[in-house]
Order: structure tokens, then C-alpha cells, then sequence
């Protein structure tokens, strides 16, 4: 049988063959996967900003202190302005990579579907750096607030454009998970996650919900170890190799969520007293963050590879029926 042309010819070995328009989409994979990870430097700088309380270091947008953005002299400058500007040279770099990746996939005849993706990646980082400049103009923590969560979805995008652009995303599944509680779990984590991480960011920069975030910390533990078990029990590998992920995201993530109450709350048995902005609360602070940024992704892409090989699996049984008559 021919093979589609977006479709990878997956060996036993587990090698993959990219034939036809899949070879673009692998030049398109590799360009994702450098915006995912240039991504991670505006992600921990702007962290950084929100720990220090360095979002207004400069009162103008999209200048800094009245010069353009490459003109104004990041080195020499010190303090909040340094990480402040950083920050912002940091999201016009992911900018210009995403705008190469968009490039890349229209010109470079990617399949439709993996051009309306990163064309919505595109425009998601354009509204994100609208939403910093809006931050800085309007001088209001509700929008950093969301510039916050926002951030928080595009970075998802990129990891999940960075998995369908792969060879292995091609791959129909030998297996899927025959389990409803499964198949409902893969709805419900990530929306728990989500919601958790919103709880966070009303903690981070609105100043409440703080018990709120503490439930939802147990809630998402709970929910990361059905979805740990429940993969192990499957014993399909791509799920396993996901949930494995799932589970190191979510024990890092409370783990930091512990230094991050030690060093900003103190602990008396210890004797230890919490110091603002020492720089052990700094570090935590700002991972506690990008962790959790981390956690939504593993969450999204851990739900959308039960929910593909459910969806692989039902077409796969009814092209079988239809072949047999």
C-alpha cells in the first residue's frame, strides 16, 4: 500500500525514514524545536523579573528609558534594567525564530496542517509581546497576570508544534489505552494543570489564592500518579515514555514548591528565618515558575498522545471492517 506523502516510513528498529513532504516537516521540527528552547530564556528572565519586581525597571515600551530596543546599552546597565531589557531582547529573539519557522513551513511545502500551526504560534508570541508592552504601559499586575498565563500556552504550542513535526508523530500506534478512566483522565489533567498554574500566577501577582494553590498542589500530585500508574499499566511505550516525564515534572515542581515556602515563609523547628528577596528565594521563585510551565506541557502532551491513539485506533478498526466487507 503507498504510503501518504506527510507520512514517515517507520522501521523495527525504530529508525525513521522521512519520504515526501515529511522531509520538510523535519527541517520544520528542528527549527521548533530552537524556537521551544530559545523560548526557555524570555520564560526564565521574565521569572526573574516578576520575582524581583522588575516589570516597570524601564516606563516606556517598546523603547527603554527613550532608545530603541538594540540601541539602548544592555551591558553596561545593572540591576532591574538589566534583567528588565534582557528579558525583552530575550522575546525578540524567540520573535525572529518564530517567524523563521513560519517561513520555513509555508515556503518549504509543509503539510496544511503543520502551516496553520505555526502560524498560530506566530501570532501567539506577537500577542504575548504585545501584552509585555501593555504591562509596562498600562503599569497594572492584572496584565502581567496575564502575560504570565499567555506565556504559559504559547510555550505549550511550541512543545506541541516541536512533537507533530517529528518522524515518530507518524507513527500509527500499535496499541491504544482500552481504558475509559484513561481516556477521562487525558481530559482532566490537563485542565487540573492549568487551573493550578493559574492559581499560581493569582499567588504570584495578585497576592491571593494561596490555599487555593496549596489544594490544587495535592490535587495535581494525586492526578500526576494515576496518570504515572495507569501508563505503567498500559504498557504502551509512547504513553510510558510521557507519563515518565509527567511524574519528574510534578516531583521537581513540589519539590521547588517546598523551597519556595521555606525561604519565603522560613521554618521555625529549623530555626530558619526567611530573608526577601535573599537569593535562595530568588532561585526558587523564578523555577517554581518555569517548572510549572513545564508541568503544562508534559500534562498536554502526555493527554494528546492517549487521546491520538484512541482516535488512530477507532479509524484503524474501521478501515479493517471496511477492508473485510
Amino acid at each position: 500500500m503507498e504510503l501518504p506523502l506527510n507520512q514517515a516510513v517507520i522501521h523495527k528498529g525504530g529508525g525513521c525514514r522521512l519520504s515526501g513532504r515529511s522531509k520538510q516537516d523535519r527541517r520544520v521540527h528542528v527549527l521548533a524545536v530552537v524556537t521551544a528552547l530559545v523560548s526557555l530564556a524570555p520564560i526564565g528572565l521574565g521569572s526573574l523579573v516578576t520575582t524581583l519586581g522588575a516589570g516597570m525597571a524601564f516606563p516606556d515600551w517598546p523603547t527603554s528609558d527613550g532608545q530603541g530596543m538594540l540601541a539602548y546599552p544592555w551591558l553596561q546597565s545593572s540591576g532591574d534594567k538589566f534583567v528588565e531589557h534582557g528579558h525583552r531582547l530575550a522575546g525578540m529573539l524567540v520573535g525572529f525564530c518564530a517567524i523563521g519557522l513560519c517561513a520555513a513551513a509555508w515556503f518549504g511545502g509543509s503539510s496544511r496542517g503543520v502551516r496553520y500551526a505555526v502560524v498560530a504560534v506566530l501570532a501567539g508570541v506577537i500577542v504575548q509581546g504585545l501584552l509585555g508592552g501593555l504591562r509596562v504601559r498600562l503599569d497594572r499586575q492584572v496584565v502581567a497576570f496575564g502575560h504570565s498565563v499567555f506565556g504559559c500556552l504559547v510555550f505549550v504550542s511550541l512543545w506541541m508544534v516541536s512533537s507533530a513535526t517529528s518522524c515518530h508523530w507518524s507513527q500509527i500506534a500499535n496499541r491504544a489505552v482500552k481504558s475509559k478512566f484513561v481516556w477521562l483522565l487525558a481530559w482532566a489533567y490537563p485542565l487540573v494543570v492549568l487551573v493550578q498554574y493559574v492559581f499560581g500566577g493569582v499567588v504570584r501577582h495578585l497576592g491571593g489564592m494561596l490555599h487555593a494553590h496549596l489544594a490544587g498542589a495535592v490535587l495535581v500530585f494525586v492526578f500526576a500518579g494515576c496518570v504515572v500508574i495507569s501508563s505503567f499499566r498500559s504498557g504502551v511505550s509512547d504513553v510510558l515514555r510521557r507519563a515518565i516525564l509527567v511524574g519528574l515534572a510534578v516531583l521537581f515542581q513540589v519539590l521547588i514548591g517546598l523551597g519556595v515556602w521555606v525561604t519565603k515563609f522560613g521554618f521555625a523547628p529549623s530555626g530558619l528565618v526567611a530573608v526577601q528577596h535573599s537569593m535562595p528565594q530568588v532561585i526558587f521563585r523564578s523555577l517554581h515558575t518555569f517548572v510549572g510551565m513545564l508541568v503544562v506541557a508534559t500534562a498536554v502532551s502526555w493527554s494528546v498522545t492517549i487521546l491520538r491513539s484512541e482516535a488512530t485506533s477507532g479509524c484503524t478498526a474501521v478501515g479493517s471492517k471496511l477492508a473485510t466487507g
